[in-house]
């Protein structure tokens, strides 16, 4: 009678371990920028809530304003910026040419330290963060 063998050989083992490790090799990198994606969608939430409040500010006043301490910030709605992941700048435009506003995002920290995502208050976005959205 003939006996059957059971089990793998180490050459089919070794083909799934190399194939697993390809297939990881390939997917880590997609998986370790999404702490990144969620920094700059959280900073790209913010800079959107700053051109809304710039333009509603611009109806009231006919101007745009440059916020720097809290109470300014409050004038657009918003409350001052508090996170340690980016900073918020805001240049105020000229109201008669529209367009010419601009608020930035800078990262405070970690592998994106000093990269910036902006939007201008025509609705474009900038700067030089790999992530940042796009137009």
């Amino acid at each position: 009678m003939m006996r059957l063998k059971n089990g793998y050989t180490l050459t089919e083992v070794l083909m799934v371990v190399v194939i697993i490790g390809v297939l990881a090799s390939m997917l880590m990198p997609r998986f370790m920028a999404q702490p990144e994606r969620a920094a700059v969608a959280e900073a790209s939430g913010f800079l959107g809530s700053i051109r809304q409040g710039e333009m509603a500010y611009r109806l009231d006043t006919n101007l745009y304003l440059s916020p720097s301490a809290a109470s300014d910030w409050a004038k657009l709605g918003l409350d001052a910026p508090s996170g340690t992941k980016w900073t918020y700048t805001v240049v105020g435009g000229d109201p008669a040419t529209a367009g010419t506003g601009t608020a930035t995002a800078k990262r405070v920290g970690g592998d994106y330290d000093g990269k910036t995502v902006t939007l201008a208050i025509d609705g474009t976005w900038g700067g030089d963060h790999t992530l940042k959205p796009s137009n």
